[in-house]
């Protein structure tokens, strides 16, 4: 009897713990992109980095946490 009573349990932990995995692979995340990944103007960078974009009016960026590099000067 206490060996059906524990089978049954650990049974039933198994089956609800496959579940909770699978609805969380389902869901969308909602996590936000990490430094030196690209942004957009609906999805912002966590901190400590910010988006810089690369043009203006541009909804595109790259998350970074000082600013952008300075431009590069031709000789």
């Amino acid at each position: 009897m206490l060996k059906k009573l524990l089978f049954a349990a650990t049974l039933a932990a198994v089956l609800s713990s496959g579940l909770v995995s699978a609805l969380q692979l389902r869901t969308p995340q909602r996590a936000f992109p990490a430094c030196g990944t690209t942004c957009t103007s609906h999805l912002q960078c966590g901190r400590p980095c910010f988006c810089f974009k690369f043009i203006e009016g541009s909804d595109t960026g790259n998350c970074q946490p000082e600013g952008p590099a300075p431009l590069r000067m031709l000789r």
